[in-house]
């Protein structure tokens, strides 16, 4: 017997434990994801890095809470989507697993925002991720040479 369709109800809550290899990329989308989502969430054994230290950094400057508590662990407290400031400049060194992903959100948040690095990262292509959030209707401006950073 085959089956055309499986129809699953919307998920309206989600809880429990998931233990992640370390990993700069992987460190800073969970805590993206922390940010976005709705409550608090704790974030233990994270990579110690650059690049988590320039997430956590803007993750403050956008209104998420954000609790340091010890020891590789952090509370996360999610904004539900919706960062409170609706206007920063962010500086994120040269951390790319921060910039992208921080870009893709931010473009689709409803505020004005300046996505910045350092020179190394203002050589480090970004136009195929600006060209498709643009088609979902994203209006992201270049600040420099076109199809990189920084970007507006």
């Amino acid at each position: 017997m085959s089956t055309e369709f499986l129809d699953l109800p919307q998920l309206v809550s989600a809880a429990g434990t998931v233990r992640l290899p370390g990993s700069k990329s992987i460190s800073n989308r969970v805590l993206l994801l922390a940010a976005m989502a709705e409550g608090e969430t704790e974030v233990r054994d994270l990579l110690a890095s650059d690049d988590t230290e320039r997430m956590l950094e803007a993750l403050k400057a956008l209104g998420v809470g954000v609790l340091d508590l010890g020891a590789q662990s952090w509370s996360i407290k999610g904004c539900g989507g919706l960062f409170p400031v609706k206007q920063a400049e962010l500086f994120l060194g040269n951390a790319g697993t921060a910039f992208r992903p921080l870009t893709a959100a931010l473009a689709l948040a409803g505020g004005d925002y300046v996505l910045k690095g350092v020179a190394r990262m203002h050589e480090r292509p970004i136009r195929d991720l600006v060209d498709g959030l643009r088609q979902l209707g994203a209006d992201v401006t270049y600040l420099g040479n076109e199809g990189f950073p920084p970007c507006n």
